[in-house]
């Protein structure tokens, strides 16, 4: 119950004394929303229900952002057993809570440098400024990333895209206590047709002749000796078809072959 003591304490004047910081200080009305959810969510973390609390106290910090808060959603966090997000938060009101009572503060850095024992870090280099980084699917940062991301011992995927690059990814193992670099070079999508020659002509095969260099079908020596071989073939199925005439059906009057009913055009 000392931990749920110290968050209400500390964060009840947080709401009630807005510093200059808050951006929502000139709404009385926000601040009175605030302090409501801020009541319940010390409520909720008093029997237990963490939950509950970091619910309540992200919507108060929504609606009233003052920065003492990051302080409850840091407690509530860490004891729903998500370490990165609660180092995340004690690390924003240690930076950001620049009013807040001594005995808070003390009690932020402690519980972060526990955290931190257990934690490892990940550090990502990358030349390509404004890259997104995600880590397990979810958003860090973006290149250049200012300080190394906080993340759990194991194995972790990370992910780095820009408009333009082809994304890199990859697989790391993080070791709690130690840091890990991850390398990357984006390299640019290249969205150019196939690469031509000179003049139209593709690279690998001979150029297409020009229209003004090509001759009509008809003045072409081949078009007139397969054209008498057609016309030729045309006289004997005529004469074929002349002989087996009393082959035909009667009904139709189409030459039966082993195929069947065949109909000509």
């Amino acid at each position: 119950m000392k931990a749920a003591f110290v968050i209400a304490a500390v964060c009840l004047p947080a709401v009630a004394s807005a510093g200059p910081h808050d951006a929502a200080g000139d709404d009385p009305k926000a601040k009175v929303q605030a302090q409501v959810l801020l009541d319940e969510g010390t409520a909720a973390y008093g029997r237990g229900d963490y939950a509950t609390a970091l619910d309540k106290f992200g919507a108060a910090y929504r609606i009233f952002p003052s920065p003492k808060l990051w302080f409850n959603i840091g407690q509530a966090n860490r004891d729903l057993g998500r370490p990165v997000e609660a180092v995340a938060a004690f690390d924003r009101f240690l930076r950001d809570a620049s009013d807040a009572p001594a005995e808070t503060v003390t009690e932020a850095r402690r519980s972060a440098a526990e955290l931190k024992k257990k934690l490892g870090r990940i550090e990502v280099n990358c030349a390509t400024d404004g890259a997104e980084i995600t880590v397990d699917g979810k958003q860090i940062g973006s290149t250049p990333l200012g300080e190394m991301a906080w993340t759990t011992p194991g194995r972790h995927q990370v992910a780095i895209q820009h408009d333009g690059f082809s994304p890199a990814i990859e697989d790391v193992v993080v070791t709690a206590g130690a840091a890990t670099a991850v390398n990357v070079q984006l390299r640019p999508i290249n969205l150019q047709a196939p690469n031509p020659g000179a003049g139209g002509t593709l690279v690998g095969g001979d150029a297409a002749p020009a229209m003004s260099d090509r001759k009509p079908i008809y003045r072409r020596p081949w078009f007139w000796v397969g054209t008498g071989v057609v016309i030729g073939a045309g006289v004997a199925a005529a004469v074929l078809l002349s002989s087996s005439k009393s082959n035909s059906s009667p009904m139709t009057g189409v030459p039966e072959t082993t195929l069947g009913a065949q109909r000509a055009f």
